[in-house]
């Protein structure tokens, strides 16, 4: 029989079918390589030897790149300059099949540039920017405004991309914020704590732990998402890098990702790819919790990229396909906690069991079973037959058939569970589950 398609897969066959609005600072991110091999004789710095030189799309620009990556069509809104910057910008987002009838082109102000100086693999030596950060003029905010009229019907989300360079003001935030709740569109932002109460509407803000950190003055992960949530009136996704995502929604609930443990080689633009993703899944049906499983999938994929790198769909679907979900599978309450079959089939069955603090499975044997237990985390006491065992992380045993044997959590456990196939009904209960707190053990 054919498996069934998980909710991860059916979503992301829907992202090539997605329109996202990208509305934010746009900027041409310019990168000159080189060696170094001697010192200057004019000053005491080191001479850069140029061996090459690219442009890459940046801010609200490499947004819109994320989501072409993975397939989905982005509709990008920004500013630029009548500069040679400018035109190199849009050069690259019709290379990237990124429509450019959104950029505006002020002569009052230069394209936003970050040139940076680049040694070996990614040693950087200096950054030079280009940018100015007041806000558009009347008539330059009327035509953004007619352009996003024209677009917001058509689409399926919309991410604010804020870098402080002066495209956002309140009052153009608030436009955008009617013309969006008019449509019924959901907004997904990515901003900077100066601006943080002009965001105050959206749907969903993604802060870094940093700038958590920035904006509410608080150093513990649960205060800083909690103020958030309740002072900017959205859900909050705070990605955490190393420490993955935890995701605390406006109804108080916070929920917590683990991190993929990868080798990192450069975080450069991961925010971008988990917003772009995060919207995608979100739009495709997947609740935010499950969409920010997604999204940490993907910035930990696309950290072990060099530089300002882009994901495909191709590589997020067959990361999720082999790694598999364990949150979606069905739980099988017990009174010591619940269990989880992660497979069962002709051969052998394998299970997810976790334990609570101060309860204990019922003393039993099997006829038929042979099993083993992998400690994940926490402290279990096991006892099998005649010997008493008390396991931690790491910790592995076999039980043959006939065996008498229960466990108990001496503290909050997850047990791997392996064994032979068996019936339902090779089971043989001597004592009950129960609850055992304040028990010696």
């Amino acid at each position: 029989m054919k498996a069934q398609k998980t909710v991860f897969e059916k979503a992301l066959e829907q992202f090539p079918q997605k329109r996202i609005l990208v509305i934010g600072d746009v900027m041409l991110d310019r990168y000159t390589l080189g060696t170094i091999a001697r010192i200057s004789p004019e000053a005491p710095v080191p001479v850069l030897q140029k061996t090459d030189e690219k442009f890459i799309l940046g801010g609200a620009a490499n947004v819109a790149n994320n989501i072409a990556a993975l397939g989905a069509k982005p509709i990008l809104f920004g500013i630029i300059g009548a500069d040679n910057s400018g035109e190199i910008f849009l050069k690259l987002l019709k290379k990237s099949n990124i429509g450019t009838s959104g950029i505006l082109v002020d002569k009052t102000r230069p394209t936003t540039v970050k040139h940076r100086f680049v040694v070996g693999e990614n040693h950087q030596l200096l950054r030079v920017d280009e940018e100015v950060s007041f806000h558009l003029a009347s008539a330059g905010e009327a035509k953004l405004l007619e352009g996003l009229r024209r677009q917001i019907k058509t689409c399926d989300g919309i991410i604010f991309s804020d870098y402080a360079k002066g495209l956002f003001s309140e009052g153009l935030i608030k436009k955008i914020l009617l013309l969006a709740r008019d449509a019924q569109k959901m907004i997904v932002a990515d901003i900077k704590s100066v601006n943080k109460k002009m965001f105050l509407g959206v749907d969903v803000i993604t802060p870094n732990i940093s700038e958590g950190q920035q904006m509410t003055g608080l150093s513990e992960v649960s205060e800083i998402g909690e103020n958030l949530a309740t002072s900017l009136s959205a859900n909050i996704v705070l990605t955490r890098g190393q420490d993955g995502i935890s995701v605390f929604n406006k109804n108080g609930e916070r929920t917590d990702i683990a991190p993929k443990k990868v080798k990192v080689f450069d975080v450069s633009g991961a925010g971008d790819t988990v917003i772009s993703t995060l919207i995608l899944g979100m739009t495709s049906g997947l609740s935010l919790e499950n969409a920010a499983r997604v999204a940490n999938n993907a910035g930990s994929l696309v950290v072990q990229k060099p530089g300002v790198a882009t994901l495909s769909l191709e590589e997020l679907q067959a990361s999720l396909v082999d790694e598999g979900h364990v949150e979606l599978v069905d739980t099988v309450p017990k009174l010591w906690g619940y269990e989880k079959w992660l497979e069962n089939n002709d051969k052998y069955c394998c299970k997810l069991l976790s334990l609570k603090k101060g309860y204990q499975c019922s003393l039993h044997k099997h006829k038929v079973k042979d099993e083993m237990f992998f400690i994940m985390q926490g402290h279990v006491r096991l006892e099998v037959g005649k010997k008493v065992l008390h396991m931690l992380p790491g910790s592995f045993v076999r039980i043959t058939s006939g065996v008498l044997h229960r466990f108990r959590g001496i503290e909050d456990s997850i047990i791997i569970e392996v064994s032979t196939h068996h019936e339902d009904s090779d089971s043989y209960r001597v004592e009950e589950s129960r609850k055992v707190e304040g028990v010696p053990v």
